[in-house]
């Protein structure tokens, strides 16, 4: 079994609502609700589910840019949930952040040498000279010509400056990434650009992944495990075979059925989900799939099932799994 490089467990993130003129906490959004696994060295794990299940909120309090409720966050065996923000100094160049909008997430007024040096600026002792051989470097890996770091964001495509925001993520040489749904605003051409070079990344550099993402067939490309989640907790749990050839929970089994198969004569019978994604500020008593998995029963509605091993580490909140 290989060694966790991350572990994270029972996290909770409940981002409190407040109200009338003193502003007083009346309720939690729980985005984040007791959720717990592990990422692998050398490996990736997709987190998937719909928008609003929370995984985005998962990749930002792994990092602490978003600070966790409750929680442990075990990055190389270190619990790193309740340092302090100088203490955090030293995990910043080993965890690094690839975000979804390559619009939002680079400075216009930065040049894009600026934006790749700015973590070594920051982190390292390099001198000028090295930080531009440095910036250059990280721009050919990432296919890119070094002459454009001397121009600005808005001259580039979506697909080459998510390729920037990967050059900067690498610029420390980290041991782990979140990728925040890094194809999901591209072409679908420039999507397979994109995650090939993701993982010519990993074999090159051994680098760890946290890949968030609503597209399954994009995560059974790039992960090695895969985790769902619904309304702020994991729902399934296990390797790319467990959850895409042999799926136990209905809600994997939805998400499943959604996938365009490229075959014109296979005929997949489609599940239809009801209904929307409950509140995260009141979930349902019991499972949280309840109000709308076409198999609960009365045990769903009033016990909460927990998320137990079904064999080779295999993992299903569902009384009937």
């Amino acid at each position: 079994m290989p060694t966790p490089i991350l572990q994270v467990r029972n996290l909770k993130k409940y981002f409190p609502i407040r109200a009338g003129l003193l502003r007083r906490v009346v309720a939690h959004v729980k985005a984040v609700d007791d959720v717990s696994f592990d990422v692998y060295d050398g490996s990736t794990l997709g987190l998937v589910g719909e928008s609003g299940s929370g995984k985005t909120t998962v990749g930002r309090t792994i990092l602490r840019l978003v600070e966790p409720t409750a929680g442990e966050i075990l990055f190389e065996g270190k619990n790193i949930a309740h340092l302090k923000p100088s203490q955090m100094l030293e995990f910043r160049k080993e965890m690094q952040m690839i975000f979804q909008d390559p619009y939002g997430s680079l400075n216009p007024r930065m040049s894009v040498g600026e934006i790749i040096a700015e973590p070594l600026v920051v982190h390292t002792k390099m001198s000028p000279k090295e930080i531009e051989k440095r910036v250059y470097e990280l721009l050919e890996v990432v296919g890119l010509r070094p002459e454009y770091a001397r121009r600005y964001p808005h001259e580039f495509s979506g697909g080459q400056r998510q390729r920037i925001g990967i050059a900067r993520a690498l610029a420390l040489q980290p041991k782990f990434i979140v990728a925040d749904e890094p194809v999901s605003a591209l072409d679908v051409s420039i999507q397979a650009q994109v995650i090939n070079l993701m993982i010519d990344l990993q074999q090159k550099y051994g680098i760890s992944f946290l890949f968030i993402a609503h597209d399954l067939a994009v995560v059974r490309h790039m992960s090695d495990y895969v985790a769902v989640m619904y309304l702020g907790k994991i729902m399934e749990y296990g390797n790319n075979a467990h959850i895409f050839d042999e799926p136990k929970h209905p809600y994997t089994q939805a998400l499943l059925s959604a996938v365009p198969v490229p075959d014109p004569d296979y005929k997949r019978e489609r599940i239809i989900l009801q209904g929307e994604i409950p509140s995260p500020i009141n979930p349902p008593k019991g499972c949280r799939f309840h109000t709308r998995c076409p198999y609960a029963t009365e045990k769903c509605r009033t016990e909460e099932p927990p998320l137990r091993d079904i064999g080779g580490g295999h993992f299903v909140a569902c009384h009937y799994a």
